[in-house]
C-alpha cells in the first residue's frame, strides 16, 4: 500500500507540471512590457484550445490602440504602452510606432521580424502585399531593415560575422531564409557560429 501511495504522490506533481506547460504553450494574450515578453507572462490570457477571446490590432479610425475582448468585456490598450501580444495561433507580435511586427525568431540576441506592407497597384483590383524583414539586437531596440550593411553596423567589431554574411548571402533577400536542418533562421545560425 505504501509503494502505491508514493507512486501516486510522484505522479500528481508531474501531471500538474505537464498541464502548466501545455497551458502556456496554447495561450494567447497581451505582453504589457518587454519584461513580460522575456518572461513569457501574458495578461488577459486564455488557453485558446478551450477558451475564446479576440485581440484586434487594426482598429478602423484608431491606429494607436488595440481592442482586447476578454471574458465578455472589451478593453482598449494604447499600443505605445503595450509591448505586444500572442495571437490564438501562438504567434507573437511587437508594437513599435503603432505598427505590429510579427516576431519570427528571438535567438541569441538577434530578433527577426516581418511586416506585410501593401504594394502600390492600379486603382482597381485587390491590394497585393509584400513582406519586409527587420531585426533588433535585443527585445527593446527599434527594428532596423534586415540588410547586410545594417547587420554589420549592429555588430561592428565582429569581423568573422561580417565575412560569414558576405560568404553565405549573395543577395539581400536571402537574409530571411529559414534553415530547416538547424531549425532556425540562417542569420541566427551564422551569428551563433561566429559569436565573439
Amino acid at each position: 500500500m505504501k509503494s502505491k501511495q508514493s507512486k501516486f504522490t510522484l505522479i500528481i506533481p508531474f501531471f500538474f507540471l505537464t498541464m502548466g506547460t501545455f497551458a502556456q504553450k496554447d495561450s494567447s494574450g497581451i505582453y504589457k512590457t518587454s519584461a513580460d515578453f522575456k518572461d513569457g507572462k501574458l495578461s488577459y490570457a486564455i488557453n485558446y484550445k478551450t477558451e475564446k477571446h479576440n485581440i484586434n490590432d487594426e482598429l478602423i479610425f484608431n491606429a494607436t490602440e488595440i481592442k482586447v475582448k476578454h471574458m465578455g468585456t472589451s478593453y482598449y490598450l494604447k499600443k505605445s504602452e503595450t509591448y505586444g501580444y500572442r495571437d490564438t495561433k501562438g504567434i507573437d507580435y511587437r508594437f513599435v510606432d503603432n505598427n505590429s511586427y510579427k516576431i519570427l525568431s528571438k535567438g541569441n540576441g538577434l530578433m527577426l521580424y516581418s511586416v506585410q506592407t501593401p504594394v502600390q497597384e492600379a486603382a482597381k483590383g485587390p491590394v497585393k502585399y509584400t513582406t519586409v524583414y527587420y531585426f533588433t539586437k535585443d527585445i527593446t531596440s527599434p527594428p532596423q531593415l534586415l540588410t547586410k550593411e545594417n547587420l554589420k553596423a549592429a555588430y561592428p567589431n565582429n569581423h568573422k560575422f561580417h565575412d560569414a554574411l558576405d560568404a553565405t548571402f549573395k543577395d539581400e533577400k536571402d537574409l530571411s531564409e529559414y534553415d530547416s536542418f538547424h531549425k532556425m533562421y540562417k542569420i541566427n545560425h551564422i551569428l551563433e557560429m561566429n559569436a565573439m
